[in-house]
């Protein structure tokens, strides 16, 4: 495993696609109606918003300084903001939010605190696993409830229903493989180097890769995530404050709801997140343009929430929760980049 690059193009590629998929939306909202809602937004709203984005980062932090525990990585809590920071940002720019920038992450994981690339990726793998787990349970009660409660019309339901059967899909196969974990990493191995090998006749530059010390760095790996699997009370811990981040979340979404004059239902925005954040599947950056059509979708027709009202709070929501945490994360990977005093 060497050290990953996104690729520019591709990053630059994702967030053109991503921003004409936002337009599209906003086109269909009405875009004069939303901004003339954003304007009006209440100030401590927006205070309170920032307010609940803060608690979820840090919450979310004590689950990564919680990983790095288990696998004996030297940390401060100052060193597991910056690094989750890290992973925020490498999250933001990959083509697909789950699973799509530990790559990076690892790699500046493994930059900074001076462990394997193999340590550092069983660090952010780990902690994604363990952040998004809630999300399965609550975003199923809420597709139930908006199936039962809400007329949003059979289309609709359709394509939630589908969104959220292929992030269950991914997550049978992400189990189906750590079970079979070992005829995995040999098959993994394998396939890999069979393909540089192909790839190094065709292209100049690349070198081929052999199966034997791939698979020994991928065990290295498994024995990692092993570690935190087996630590059921660092498990337990590590999910409670995956809970509270969602939980806070959650609360965002109220605050933005309320910033534009429509509160609502605390159990609408505690629904309506997870099922939005399943739609980071799709291959654009933080999952731009889908999130925002459902939550749109969502509050229209669980919560009557009028369509420009709807798309603003959303708006002021992504704001908080993906656009500010991306330029926060930046600055972290470039703080996280200097010399190391021991833990902070």
């Amino acid at each position: 495993m060497t050290s990953p690059d996104l690729g520019l193009a591709t990053v630059v590629g994702g967030f053109v696609a991503a921003v004409a998929l936002l337009s599209v939306v906003l086109a269909v909202v009405g875009l004069e109606p939303t901004v003339s809602v954003l304007v009006g937004a209440d100030r401590l709203g927006l205070a309170a918003l920032c307010c609940a984005v803060a608690l979820w980062a840090v919450a979310w932090s004590y689950t990564l300084s919680i990983v790095l525990s288990v696998l004996g990585v030297a940390h401060g809590p100052v060193e597991a903001g910056l690094l989750f920071g890290n992973l925020v940002f490498a999250n933001s720019v990959a083509p697909s939010t789950y699973l799509g920038g530990e790559p990076f992450a690892a790699f500046l994981f493994s930059r900074r605190t001076g462990t394997g690339y193999e340590t550092g990726f069983a660090a952010v793998t780990s902690t994604d696993l363990l952040n998004y787990a809630p999300m399965v349970p609550l975003a199923g009660v809420g597709l139930l409830y908006v199936t039962t409660t809400a007329v949003v019309g059979g289309r609709t339901e359709l394509a939630l229903a589908a969104v959220f059967s292929a992030l269950l899909a991914l997550i049978a196969v992400v189990v189906a493989g750590w079970r079979r974990r070992d005829r995995a990493a040999v098959a993994l191995a394998t396939t890999i180097g069979g393909l540089s090998t192909r790839m190094s006749g065709v292209v100049p530059g690349v070198r081929p890769v052999r199966p034997a010390p791939l698979e020994a760095r991928i065990r290295t790996f498994v024995r990692e995530v092993e570690s935190v699997a087996d630590d059921r009370s660092s498990l337990a811990l590590g999910l409670g404050y995956s809970a509270l981040g969602w939980l806070s979340l959650s609360a965002a979404l109220w605050f933005a709801l309320y910033a534009v004059g429509h509160a609502t239902s605390p159990a609408v925005a505690l629904f309506a997140v997870p099922i939005a954040a399943v739609s980071n599947v799709l291959p654009v950056p933080g999952g731009i343009g889908g999130v925002e059509s459902v939550l749109i979708v969502l509050l229209v027709a669980a919560a009557g929430v009028p369509a420009p009202t709807a798309a603003a709070a959303t708006l002021l929501y992504r704001g908080g929760t993906y656009w500010l945490p991306l330029v926060v994360g930046g600055g972290t990977v470039v703080l996280a980049q200097g010399p190391r005093r021991g833990p902070i």
